[in-house]
């Protein structure tokens, strides 16, 4: 923001993606797991000593949070004159 890119808060995040058209039963089934250890209060004061702040999405809402980032990230490295090497 100091730099003069108001939008460009970046918040560290970690996610897990599968292969393209991975199907769904396997999706569904890897969510629930992993929903169902991030509910476990050990995992959990593991993550907090971490300084981990768990967010538990569902596969659409994870998938608008990347594609949002995303834009968000191509905007500003538009902006700030960043090309592909």
């Amino acid at each position: 923001m100091e730099a003069g890119f108001p939008d460009s808060e970046y918040n560290f995040w970690v996610g897990m993606f599968a292969p393209a058209k991975t199907p769904s039963p396997i999706l569904d089934k890897l969510y629930a797991e992993t929903r169902k250890a991030l509910e476990n209060p050990a995992v959990q004061e593991k993550l907090a000593r971490l300084g981990a702040d768990p967010m538990i999405l569902t596969t659409s809402a994870f998938e608008k949070l990347v594609q949002a980032e995303v834009s968000t990230n191509m905007r500003i490295a538009a902006a700030a004159g960043v090309k592909a090497n």
